[in-house]
């Protein structure tokens, strides 16, 4: 489970959480990024725009997610979160839950 996640009670999770996201069910799903969290962990707004732009180009987009990956380093400013969700996703084994 990726740091600032979070995952919801009862929850099966069967393959890798990414950064910065809710999830919940079973199977899992992902429900948007996890903004009150990122805000009171003291994430800047900038940060926490530049991740959304990530979320939905990852994950609400119809491109497949190594097509998706290349979209967001052209698109979306890399601040350090935004590379380490690219990181997360480019080095999972188990898989990403999407």
């Amino acid at each position: 489970i990726g740091r600032n996640a979070i995952v919801g009670g009862c929850s099966r999770v069967s393959k890798d959480v990414p950064p910065f996201v809710k999830a919940v069910g079973n199977p899992m799903k992902l429900y948007g990024l996890n903004s009150i969290g990122l805000r009171r962990n003291g994430f800047s707004p900038e940060t926490i725009l530049e991740l959304k732009r990530a979320y939905r180009l990852l994950f609400r987009s119809e491109l497949n997610l190594s097509d998706a990956i290349e979209r967001v380093n052209v698109e979306v400013a890399q601040v350090p979160e935004v590379v380490q969700l690219i990181q997360f996703l480019e080095s999972s084994e188990r898989g990403v839950t999407i």
